[in-house]
């Protein structure tokens, strides 16, 4: 009866967090978005709702350990362990990126991450920054990577980085795209080993029941120990192997995505440009493609013709608009673009 009156009870509790923390007004992540300042998301639900169901946990089976006579000490004391764990998952969830904090101001970058991760650099001290789901991975010059996660901004930071960071690469796409194509062809060994490690383990695991005739360990012979020792120490190679190359193949994504970034910058900035009298060659800060203004025929009309890439790094028109007779017209939503003039004309 005790028991039941507690799990109605919890339920009921459970409901009531789940139900203010779905009223709670939301701020807009749009109005809350500043290029320089970091959006952090905390779990607070997970981590009230685990610290809770720990805490219950804990006594509903002192309860039951007291009341209950037909209750062992190991399923008392088990049971009070995984509220513990619950518990302290609860207060892990809410300490992750407690008074988190990151911003970039006057080309520096501060900021306090999940428990204890700092970053305090220059953003010239910065040769890589990469938004993705709420993660902001930033590489320094020292070898240094921070990978930041649980922020909404992600990708308007690592953006921001890259249009201030400094770009020293002199090699040209040509090598770059050769670099990347060893580096993709690694990454697919990789994934071809993790896989086969993975058949494997369960190929291990039908060989072992099928050599010892599907009995039960406390039925097996000395043959059948023998077997199953063998085959054990056989997986246990086979998952430490897994493990290994799939942490290794996960390492190749953030260089691929540097890399891919480094040649289209490098292709933007050393590809000749479309004949016609340039006055302007702008990018964006990720160089998907690059934008030339031109004047025509001389510099009282203006146009302008955008460049993108095809799946092989080449180039390709992908748009020229009509001619323009102000500048100032033509100009407007140019300044979202990094100029990069003297760059490809130097």
């Amino acid at each position: 009866m005790n028991s039941a009156i507690i799990m109605c009870v919890s339920a009921a509790i459970y409901f009531l967090i789940f139900f203010l923390y779905k009223k709670q007004p939301k701020s807009s992540l749009d109005s809350l978005l500043l290029e320089s300042n970091g959006i952090f998301k905390q779990d607070k639900v997970g981590g009230i709702t685990c610290l809770f169901s720990g805490i219950l946990l804990i006594g509903l089976f002192i309860i039951i350990g007291f009341k209950d006579s037909e209750s062992t000490l190991i399923l008392v004391l088990l049971g009070i362990g995984i509220g513990i764990v619950f518990s302290l998952l609860g207060v892990c969830f809410l300490l992750f990126n407690y008074k988190a904090f990151f911003y970039i101001d006057n080309e520096h970058i501060k900021g306090k991450y999940h428990y204890f991760g700092k970053i305090d650099c220059s953003i010239q001290d910065v040769i890589f920054a990469l938004g993705r789901n709420r993660t902001l991975i930033i590489q320094l010059n020292d070898g240094k990577t921070h990978t930041i996660m649980g922020i909404e901004n992600a990708w308007h930071l690592a953006s921001t980085i890259r249009r201030n960071m400094t770009f020293d690469v002199a090699e040209q796409p040509e090598a770059l795209i050769e670099k990347l194509n060893n580096l993709k062809s690694s990454k697919k060994k990789g994934l071809i080993y993790v896989c086969s490690g993975l058949a494997l383990m369960f190929i291990n695991i039908f060989i072992t029941v099928f050599l010892t005739s599907g009995r039960e360990i406390l039925e097996f012979s000395k043959t059948d120990l023998l077997v199953f020792a063998i085959m054990g120490a056989i997986e246990i190679a086979t998952v430490i192997a897994t493990f290994y190359y799939a942490q290794k193949t996960g390492k190749n994504n953030i260089p691929i995505e540097k890399l891919q970034y480094t040649i289209r910058r490098r292709i933007i900035e050393t590809r000749p440009l479309l004949p016609g009298n340039v006055i302007k060659v702008f990018a964006d800060e990720n160089y998907t493609g690059r934008l030339i203004l031109y004047g025509y025929p001389n510099q009282n009309s203006f146009y302008y013709t955008v460049q993108e890439f095809a799946s092989d790094y080449s180039f390709f028109k992908s748009y020229e608009s009509e001619t323009y007779d102000s500048i100032e017209h033509l100009q407007t939503g140019f300044e979202s673009l990094i100029d990069i003039t003297e760059i490809v004309l130097h």
